[in-house]
């Protein structure tokens, strides 16, 4: 699970007034996301400080340009900056935003080119950028002559596939060229839609038919048990039962940690990052007569857990407190199993928060792993003998995971690797790494630590 701080700059916190055009919007957006800084805000946040103040059309239209711009940023801006004389200035940063938002439109939209080069010279315009109006027409019908394909396979893979160097760098290290281009080429392909379906209401068949009766065409998924992949993405509101808590918005791979818990009904269970809520649910649906505890150290983020309990029916206490110290919070009754989901780089969910890939630093790393490493050695001793921990990340880097999970069992006499069998895409020395693939599943590490 992703944590990233709040930010501490005052022009992130102040209130300011948006233009209420989509691509104008889109722009100012992506000024706060992506800022010449780098030090910018989360992509969701940003859309949901503006969601309520727009149409579904201008929603959409808004969202897609902003992921688009994230997901494709590197390509884009390479082709900007050779198909240009001269480089734009500094102090021209909302006209470039404006540019990449036309050539993602361009190469990477549905919408008609005559109508896409048509819009930008007017949205120059808009930015206080009369200038731009005629580069911007020049440069749209230029990459509208363009094949995307063609561009791309001449490029070096980060660049093509809108990586960071050192991302790219450490995905080669770690799992080999082959699989690293993989990964990339998944990274820029829009996630599939997945459900979980709620065991409290049915089986995985009669779950299946509810959506079949609804005309939802979709697909079993391979790993979890009650995990269905939909063809086409629709709005939560169109899901039967929703609101009832049949099926909840999750990842194949998500769904793992959960499923890898083993304890008595009645028993004792921690979701220790619990926010904002998908796998504590999970683990309520499993357990309903177990005693849940769902932490997180952001008490307002417990606020989405709570919410995501009461569309599910579902009971736990929920407890605002910082698991790398339970001193603050652990009322000294030992746990059957735990379920970590700890803080990590998100480098497994590239497709769902491209953002990840501008804000992440190679220096942020080695603090998130000493984080996750003081997690882990903090919650075991709050395990009964025999009980189990789960320790899951959204993570692909070997240094957060398998290694992670390996130096813990050399520090810990009492644990071994008790990992039920998942088809892993690589082999690891501990627990079971998933990568990311078109089409399925995000990049997702599981390990279940089982103290003797």
């Amino acid at each position: 699970m992703s944590r990233r701080p709040r930010s501490s700059n005052p022009r992130h916190r102040r209130a300011v007034t948006r233009p209420t055009e989509p691509r104008h919007l889109a722009v100012v957006l992506l000024s706060e996301i992506l800022p010449a800084d780098g030090q910018g805000r989360s992509l969701r946040e940003v859309l949901a400080s503006v969601r309520a103040d727009l149409s579904p059309s201008d929603r959409g239209l808004v969202s897609d340009l902003c992921f688009g711009v994230c997901r494709h940023y590197r390509l884009l801006d390479h082709w900007l900056d050779t198909a240009m004389d001269k480089p734009l200035k500094a102090s021209a940063r909302a006209v470039r935003l404006a540019l990449l938002c036309g050539l993602y439109e361009l190469w990477f939209s549905t919408r008609p080119a005559h109508a896409v080069v048509n819009a930008y010279p007017d949205l120059c315009r808009s930015l206080n950028a009369p200038w731009a109006a005629g580069l911007s027409n020049a440069l749209l019908r230029k990459a509208g002559r363009s094949n995307v394909d063609n561009v791309r396979a001449a490029l070096p893979v980060p660049v093509a596939c809108s990586l960071p160097d050192w991302l790219w760098q450490q995905w080669c290290a770690d799992w080999g060229e082959e699989a690293a281009t993989r990964m990339a080429q998944a990274s820029v392909v829009p996630a599939p839609m997945t459900l979980r379906g709620n065991r409290q209401h049915g089986d995985a068949a009669s779950l299946s038919a509810r959506l079949h009766a609804a005309g939802i065409a979709h697909h079993p998924g391979r790993l979890a048990p009650f995990a269905f992949y939909l063809d086409d993405a629709l709005p939560v509101a169109a899901l039967p039962g929703f609101d009832d808590g049949v099926f909840s918005v999750q990842d194949e791979a998500a769904q793992l940690p959960a499923e890898l818990i083993e304890a008595p009904a009645q028993g004792r269970l921690l979701d220790a990052c619990a926010a904002p809520g998908g796998k504590t649910g999970q683990l309520a649906e499993r357990f309903p007569d177990a005693t849940l505890i769902a932490l997180d150290n952001d008490a307002a983020r417990l606020d989405r857990v709570r919410s995501n309990l009461d569309r599910l029916g579902a009971q736990a206490t929920v407890l605002a407190g910082d698991a790398a110290d339970p001193s603050g919070w652990w009322d000294g009754t030992p746990f059957d199993a735990i379920l970590l989901d700890a803080p990590c780089s998100a480098t497994g969910i590239l497709r769902r928060q491209p953002d990840v890939k501008w804000h992440r630093r190679a220096a942020d790393i080695p603090a998130l792993a000493g984080l996750q490493a003081r997690m882990l050695d903090a919650l075991w001793p709050l395990i009964r003998p025999g009980g189990l921990l789960v320790y899951a990340t959204c993570s692909t880097l070997m240094q957060e995971n398998a290694a992670q999970v390996s130096a813990f069992l050399a520090r810990q006499g009492d644990a071994r690797d008790d990992t039920a069998q998942v088809d892993g895409d690589v082999a690891v020395e501990a627990g079971q790494q998933l990568l990311p693939a078109d089409g399925a599943h995000d990049g997702f590490y599981l390990a279940r630590l089982r103290k003797a």
